[in-house]
This record gives structure tokens, sequence and C-alpha cells, in this order.
């Protein structure tokens, strides 16, 4: 049990293994809900190091990025380390409609990063051809190997575990108080949101949720920061 105060408390990258047998080995990175303010610089300045350890080929950004317009300059700063690095996608929160979503774009698209729309990306690795999509994709282009979505705020997949191999999300923190854990997911935050789990396979899908890099309320209890860290593999 462990009690985090303030903005600047340690993250953990959560290792996942995703087995497909139409696709060759490839690493998949999501981070979301930085949350940044004026004190964000630490954080930022560890995501640059766990980034350039990890070496992911996708990094998906999941929103709610900024907590007022003295954290513009630390997004500013990890946007530019991430513009050298290929296949690098970002989405919106809610936190960033608050914000200027216009802005916020901006700042994505100046850095040549991707910003997800209504429409799937396609890339090629090892051969293969991987789909990125955002929130209202939900449909696969024919041809396509392996499908990943990226949402900020977590829904019912429905149908859409029939589409995608990997489904990312955040917004929950977690609950950020977490009293007892199960299967079923991270309490007493369990009781009020659905999806206030970790994990869970559906079929051939595997949704994947974040507890986040950072929060409003800079207060957590048993309730770690994190970024989540895929391994693609043939089966």
């Amino acid at each position: 049990m462990k009690l985090d105060l303030g903005y600047n408390s340690d993250f953990e990258v959560r290792h996942l293994d995703y087995h497909c047998a139409s696709v060759g080995s490839f690493t998949v990175l999501y981070l979301s809900d930085l949350h940044l303010t004026r004190f964000g610089g630490p954080l930022v300045a560890r995501l640059e190091v766990t980034i350039s350890q990890l070496n992911p080929q996708v990094i998906l950004l999941g929103g709610d990025y900024l907590d007022g317009p003295r954290g513009v300059a630390h997004f500013g700063r990890l946007l530019r380390f991430l513009a050298g690095r290929p296949h690098v996608f970002v989405v919106a929160g809610n936190h960033d409609e608050w914000f200027g979503l216009a802005k916020v774009k901006a700042m994505v698209e100046a850095n040549s990063l991707v910003w997800l729309g209504k429409d799937a990306v396609e890339i090629k690795l090892a051969g293969h051809r991987i789909a990125v999509g955002g929130k209202g994709v939900a449909s696969r282009a024919e041809g396509i190997d392996f499908s990943i979505l990226c949402l900020h705020q977590p829904i019912a997949p429905n149908r859409l575990q029939a589409v995608h191999n990997l489904i990312f999300a955040g917004h929950l923190h977690g609950g950020q108080v977490v009293l007892w854990r199960s299967a079923r997911g991270l309490y007493p935050g369990r009781l009020f949101y659905r999806w206030n789990i970790l994990q869970a396979q559906l079929g051939n899908c595997l949704y994947i949720i974040s507890k986040g890099l950072g929060d409003t309320l800079p207060v957590r209890y048993n309730c770690p920061k994190d970024v989540v860290f895929v391994r693609v593999n043939p089966a």
C-alpha cells in the first residue's frame, strides 16, 4: 500500500504480450492522462528516458495532456522529442477540449505527428499491414493484418472486439484510490465505472486500460501511474 502526493511521483511500465499468427514482431507503447501543469518537467524528462530505453515501434498518446497554460511548454518539449520517431499517433481527451482542441492539434501537427481522425491510418511493420485508428473506427479495411484502436475514454467494445486486435484507453486513472483489486477490476472505482480494470481478453482482442500519468487532484493510494508496453509476437 502506498500513498503518492504531488505531481511528480514515479510511474511503472506495464509489460504485456500479445500473440498473433498473422504478423511479425513489433512493439506498441500507450501513454495517457499527463495533465501537465507548471510542475510537469520531471515527468516529461522521465518519459523521454523510458521511451528511449523501450524504443517502441508504435507510440500512442491517449489524451488529457494539459491542465493549464503553464503545462504547454512541457507538452511542447515532449512533442519535439517524439517528432524524430516514426509511427506516433495522438488522440484528444476531454481536458484537451476544455483547454482548446484546435491549439493542441496544431501543436501535434506542427511536430509532424499523426492526429487520428475518423479514418484509420495504415502503416507497414515487418512486411505486414497495420491499421491504427481512433474513436469511431469500427470497421477493418480489406487486407489489414492487424488493427489497433487508440481511445481516451473507455467504451463498451461491443462489435469493436471483432475488428481490432488491441484496444487502448485511459481516462479513469484507476480510480486514484485502490482499496482492493480482483479479476473484475480495481475497487472501489469499479463500482462506479465498468471499465475501471487493467485489461480484458475479449476473444482475439486485448482491451487495455491505463491508469495514466497525472491527475488534476494529485493524490493516489495504491494506484501507481503507468504506461503500457505491448510486445506483439507471432503465435
